[in-house]
Order: structure tokens, then C-alpha cells, then sequence
């Protein structure tokens, strides 16, 4: 099975690109401008698949099983719990908790039968919201969309980031490849920050 990590190692800190001079409100309410809306850089990818896919508030997992044509694996490659403020400056305010506060780290890929990787997903989750909700969080084998979605939550996301970054393979083989972040929720609290970074053999990234 070969599945790929960002760098090849799996980093604490989590890859976000908001710009954190812009109020939070902002973000949160789809009002950025320009360069920094992702919906702007969403559309200079020229396959509507893949647009389809990062523009989306929709569950990934099923719309990568659309594409695949087939049900798809979760395989978790590391589980951790840290401070909020070891993964990214940015981590406390969007999950709204102190800095101090304890998030869950959580490195999966969403895998295909043969074992090739569709996404690579790293996820930084508040922790103690709900008891219902650890399950959903810490599960090993169902996808965290699918799980909160049986849990009757997770339905709202804050799209805050779109683009391109490294896929490395086979061989330390990189190839460009498209990814977005958002901000899951739990009614009114924010949840989980998700990078989603897509397999540009099965999503384009050009």
C-alpha cells in the first residue's frame, strides 16, 4: 500500500494560509475580497471536477466514492493529542479555545480497495464538546465526515483556504496538487480545522 504524506513526515503544525490580519467575522462569514477569498482561486482550475470537488460544502468521502465508483477506506497514519497553540498560530482563534488547550492531531488518507490514496487529510479537532462526538473524532476505520454526519452533526463548513500544494509518491515522485481547508462545526462552535489534499492522479490540479 502506498499512501503519500505531505512532506513525507508528518508535521504538527497544521497548514493554514488564512490571512490572520483579516477579522474573524470575515472569514467566517464568506466576506473576503480578492486574492484572499478561495472561491477566487477556486475557479482558476480548469477542470470542473476539480472545482466541483474544493467548492463544495458537501461530504468529500462522497464525492470522491462518486469518482472512484466504488466505497472508500479510512487509513489513519497517526492519532496525537497537543497544545492548541504547537499547531499554528492561527489554530486557537478559529477553534475559538485557549492556547493551551488541548486539540486532537489526526493524519488520515482515504484510500481505494488497491490501497491507492484519493486524499491525504490532516485534521486539528476541539476535544470535549460533546461525549457523542469522541467516537467520531478518534475512529481508526469510518471517515470523520461520515461519522459526524450519522452522529446528526458536522453539517456546516466554513470554506477558508484553496489551492495547490505538493503530492510526493512513489519514489519521493512530487506532483502539484489542488487542496482546500475548512472549518467543520457543531452547531454554533467550531469543531475541526480539515486540510483535504487530493491525489492529482484522480483530481487534476492544473
Amino acid at each position: 500500500m502506498s499512501i503519500p504524506t505531505p512532506c513525507g513526515v508528518l508535521p504538527l503544525a497544521f497548514p493554514l494560509d488564512v490571512p490572520l490580519d483579516v477579522p474573524l467575522d470575515a472569514i467566517f462569514g464568506a466576506a473576503l475580497n480578492g486574492a484572499a477569498d478561495p472561491r477566487t482561486r477556486i475557479r482558476g482550475f480548469a477542470s470542473p471536477l476539480t472545482r466541483m470537488l474544493l467548492s463544495s460544502d458537501g461530504l468529500t468521502t462522497t464525492l470522491l466514492e462518486s469518482l472512484a465508483g466504488e466505497s472508500l477506506h479510512l487509513h489513519c497514519l497517526a492519532q496525537l493529542r497537543a497544545p492548541a497553540h504547537e499547531t499554528g498560530d492561527g489554530v486557537p482563534a478559529l477553534l475559538r479555545i485557549d492556547r493551551g488547550g488541548e486539540v486532537l492531531v489526526r493524519y488520515s488518507a482515504t484510500t481505494r480497495h488497491d490501497g491507492q490514496a484519493l486524499s491525504v487529510n490532516h485534521v486539528v479537532a476541539r476535544v470535549g464538546l460533546s461525549p457523542a462526538l469522541e467516537p467520531c473524532l478518534t475512529s481508526t476505520s469510518i471517515p470523520l465526515g461520515p461519522a459526524l454526519h450519522a452522529a446528526g452533526t458536522g453539517h456546516r463548513r466554513t470554506l477558508l483556504d484553496a489551492g495547490r500544494r505538493h503530492w510526493h509518491g512513489e519514489g519521493g515522485l512530487s506532483r502539484p496538487a489542488c487542496y482546500k481547508t475548512y472549518l467543520l462545526w457543531h452547531g454554533d462552535d467550531p469543531l475541526a480545522l480539515i486540510n483535504e489534499l487530493f491525489n492529482p492522479g484522480a483530481v487534476p490540479a492544473l
